[in-house]
């Protein structure tokens, strides 16, 4: 996961990262438009093909765009995730496991294509394989997703909180950024998740799950 996080806060510097809460009206009606650059299966055909050329704007039809597809549910919980995350263990310590839990993931995010931690597990599986080019398409594919939950807000308030489809991907924000969560509590209809003391000096994050008000 190491270098995930390192080719993470580098990209993150270089990249043009526009603070703008989804318009969900727009993105369901360009995911379901068959006619659409931004029509789901193609992008998720796209998405799975590791494709270098989706654009911020294409991450965001994805990840928000996956709200209004039939599997969406914000209770999704994956279900092997102890067998992946027991294969990954082991393959650490035996790398000619490495192509079957390589395998065993990709089937996983091809049921789950959001997953954050199969994502970031991924990444460290192809570069520790030396396959250096599905490792930077690995990387670049979670960096680029990540990117597009950034790019929903500051996380400073509730009116320009991060947008997130899953609650769990909350938490997912705050280990990549390496923030521990010390409270949580409900505020405008928002996740505030109070932070325990950090070099950044900050407070609380802002999170909003579609959907979920109360």
């Amino acid at each position: 996961m190491k270098h995930c996080i390192m080719f993470f806060l580098f990209s993150l510097a270089c990249m043009e990262i526009y603070s703008q809460a989804p318009d969900y009206e727009t993105i369901r009606r360009n995911v379901v438009d068959s006619t659409s650059d931004s029509f789901y299966p193609k992008l998720m055909q796209r998405y799975e093909a590791f494709d270098t050329t989706l654009t911020v704007v294409d991450y965001r039809h994805l990840y928000y765009g996956y709200l209004f597809q039939n599997n969406y549910d914000s209770d999704w919980n994956l279900k092997d995730k102890k067998t992946i995350e027991k294969s990954f263990r082991d393959a650490k310590k035996d790398k000619t496991n490495y192509d079957q839990v390589i395998t065993l993931v990709n089937n996983s995010l091809h049921e789950y294509p959001f997953d954050l931690r199969s994502m970031q597990f991924l990444c460290f599986l192809y570069h520790e394989n030396d396959e250096k080019k599905m490792g930077e398409k690995a990387s670049r594919r979670f960096i680029s997703l990540i990117g597009a939950i950034l790019s929903s807000g500051d996380g400073k308030s509730c009116e320009t909180a991060y947008h997130v489809i899953f609650p769990q991907h909350e938490f997912s924000i705050l280990k990549i950024f390496q923030f521990e969560s010390a409270a949580q509590k409900r505020v405008d209809g928002c996740n505030y998740l109070e932070l325990k003391e950090n070099k950044r000096g900050m407070e609380g994050i802002y999170f909003k799950v579609p959907g979920i008000e109360n």
